[in-house]
């Protein structure tokens, strides 16, 4: 009876570097051969393996060789590669993301964030079934071109937030100390909000107008409701008005409303189907301008009913279109 073939198994590149990880987080001080003979890999391929575990999985300056046991070691015994992708879906989840962070490239994190997910996705294997490749190209995000940001103004803002240091700097023309809170991406620009202790008061600031950031010396408490989200209210744009308003609009188009139906403008959104075919829509937000421009963005489409200042203000642009229109 013929002897079977016994067909080698041989791993994948982030299985390998798995296996590798595995046996030098065990103490016993492997060496090349070593990781060659249980990967059933080339000592050429080991050796790139080992500097991606270094400089894609974090090992940098951890991953060292002992000349006198004549094998690696981690200098921190707790280090380990977390578990990271292991199913076909999740490497489709990945590779969109990359797809997603394109929204912000030009950006200093664009770099970093868009190598992590490539990383991860790349070493895995795919199933025939769910192409990967193919279907992430199927799915695409669009959004406005974010704009250049300047790496030692992020790196310094970066610096100051992580110690609650103030920071100073020079925005159109005029000079401001502020306690950085939080930097925030919407609609293809990066700004700083940040609290402004001669106003007492929030502020953003885009960061393509800042200029001569220097980190100040004092330092600040953060408040525990520092977040952008704790405190604006609304989905209309990024903004935080200084009262609540309760609104209530009339929506007299069925298509326009199908539209903003499909939409999370604000946790409390109702709407309330009128006997004369006209839909009511109600809700709560600070976003007070932003939800002007909202509403004039729809034209006829929708009018408002409450508060009074959303009424006036929307009638005051109303007006002056129409003068526009008769040349007045």
């Amino acid at each position: 009876m013929a002897k079977e073939k016994i067909k080698k198994q041989y791993l994948n590149g982030y299985e390998r570097i798995l296996q590798i990880d595995y046996m030098i987080s065990h103490g016993h001080y492997p060496n090349v051969e070593d990781f060659a003979r249980e990967t059933r890999a080339s000592i050429p391929t080991i050796n790139r393996d080992l500097r991606d575990l270094r400089c894609r999985f974090g090992a940098e300056g951890i991953l060292k060789y002992d000349r006198n046991k004549k094998g690696f070691y981690y200098t921190r015994p707790s280090f380990h590669i977390p578990a990271m992708i292991t199913s076909e879906k999740q490497i489709i989840a990945a590779r969109l993301m990359s797809n997603l962070l394109t929204l912000i490239k030009d950006t200093p994190i664009y770099k970093q964030a868009i190598e992590v997910f490539s990383s991860l996705s790349d070493n895995i294997e795919e199933d025939s079934k769910l192409n990967a490749k193919k279907l992430s190209n199927r799915i695409l995000f669009l959004g406005m071109d974010p704009v250049k940001i300047d790496d030692e103004v992020w790196s310094k803002l970066e610096e100051a937030m992580a110690k609650n240091h103030y920071v100073s700097f020079e925005y159109l023309n005029k000079q401001y100390i502020v306690a950085p809170w939080q930097l925030i991406y919407s609609e293809g620009m990066w700004s700083l909000y940040s609290y402004y202790p001669l106003k007492n008061e929030t502020r953003f600031f885009n960061l393509p107008g800042i200029h001569k950031l220097e980190i100040d010396p004092r330092t600040f408490e953060l408040k525990e409701d520092f977040e952008y989200t704790k405190r604006a209210k609304g989905n209309f744009r990024r903004y935080i008005g200084p009262k609540l308003l309760h609104c209530k609009l009339k929506i007299t188009s069925e298509k326009t409303l199908n539209y903003i139906k499909t939409y999370n403008w604000a946790e409390d959104q109702k709407f309330e189907k009128q006997s004369d075919g006209s839909t009511i829509m109600t809700f709560t937000s600070n976003q007070d301008y932003p939800i002007l421009g909202w509403v004039l963005s729809h034209g006829m489409y929708v009018q408002p009913l409450e508060p009074e200042w959303l009424v006036n203000e929307w009638s005051k642009n109303v007006k002056q279109m129409a003068r526009l229109v008769d040349g007045v």
